[in-house]
């Protein structure tokens, strides 16, 4: 095993407490095992995980618990066993991963997997990389990808999943509900990328619909000033899109995918919604417009390294992503910027005062 001097063997770190409630706090620096990684976080994202989880609670971040899961940094420790890293190496690695042996995994449905590993603490000086997670869902990073742009990673592999279940052709019509946060700008580059004709960006937020618009969405729709549901039917000369992204996350964009699909169309059902909340929906729509629904949960291992190798290759737009840098004791201040529609994603840089 190799170590690193990490002096008092305390690092300074963001804890989930409860809802609405943060603390930036010392804890004691990770201890790496057989398998597994401590990486020295360079960049950490805010993402809208961390924002529900913050306001809300998250089933899988019980609190107290170190908090946030996109990252990228480098290898100062590893563990018995590694083989494929080294320190001083530039890493991403995915915040969980399956157990391949589960009635799921072996389904060929790994996102699905009970038995999965998560892994949080983003939001500090150093994370321990879990052994599972260094096996199958951790990357290098090549020295001209930004560290920050490398952890997007994690939520483009979510994207990636979503996107090989909707399978866009190309010259197809495709909405996206909830176009500008981070997951809807991605998943706006590759409706682009799989050769959609017409991307229609539907958002609040008129830096978020700005950003989509340099994108490439093809028309933009604030829900401000203007129908969505309307407006999509004039677009697509009453007849409705091919496919429907809704990754607002909310009961109303849910119920509104079936109403701005063509007949014999598809809806991804991307934005989760709380545990508890139930939505009406259309039957007689559902049955005789045969429409085709599908709902999706986190990634592959296949997705992760798709993720990555578009990262890598600059194939898709990481740096609009990105919209300001905050150090470490402001990561509730960052979130409060998502939550208002200022920013796209902050990145917390542990080393910046």
């Amino acid at each position: 095993m190799t170590s690193v001097n990490t002096g008092s063997g305390l690092m300074n770190a963001v804890v989930y407490q409860a809802p609405n409630t943060l603390e930036y706090c010392q804890v004691p620096v990770p201890q790496v095992g057989a398998g597994e990684m401590l990486v020295k976080v360079k960049a950490a994202l805010t993402c809208g995980t961390d924002l529900k989880t913050y306001k809300r609670g998250h089933h899988l971040m019980p609190p107290p618990t170190l908090f946030g899961h996109e990252f990228s940094g480098d290898v100062v420790e590893v563990g018995e066993g590694v083989k494929n890293f080294k320190t001083g190496m530039r890493v991403v690695a995915h915040n969980s991963a399956p157990c391949g042996v589960c009635y799921w995994c072996k389904h060929n449905q790994p996102s699905m997997c009970p038995d999965a590993i998560y892994n949080y603490g983003a939001y500090a000086e150093y994370i321990k990389v879990p052994a599972p997670i260094v096996r199958l869902n951790t990357y290098e990073v090549p020295d001209h990808i930004p560290y920050a742009r490398a952890a997007i990673m994690e939520p483009l592999s979510t994207v990636v999943h979503g996107q090989s279940k909707l399978d866009i052709q190309p010259g197809e019509k495709v909405a996206i509900l909830g176009a500008g946060g981070p997951i809807g700008l991605m998943h706006l580059q590759l409706a682009k990328l799989r050769g959609a004709s017409q991307v229609i960006a539907v958002d609040m937020k008129e830096f978020r619909l700005q950003v989509a618009r340099e994108l490439g969405a093809t028309h933009t729709i604030n829900l401000n000033d203007t129908d969505p549901i309307e407006a999509i039917k004039d677009l697509t000369g009453g007849i409705g899109v091919d496919a429907v992204i809704e990754s607002a996350g909310s009961a109303e964009t849910w119920v509104n995918a079936l109403k701005v699909v063509r007949k014999g169309g598809r809806i991804l059902w991307f934005g989760g919604l709380p545990k508890d909340v139930q939505v009406t929906l259309d039957s007689y729509a559902i049955h005789y417009g045969e429409l085709t629904m599908y709902g999706v949960f986190h990634c592959t291992p296949v997705d992760v390294y798709h993720a990555h190798q578009l990262i890598m290759s600059e194939t898709i737009n990481t740096e609009k992503l990105v919209s300001r840098q905050m150090p470490l004791a402001q990561v509730e201040d960052a979130l409060k910027l998502m939550a208002e529609g200022k920013v796209i994603k902050v990145a917390i840089l542990p080393e910046m005062e």
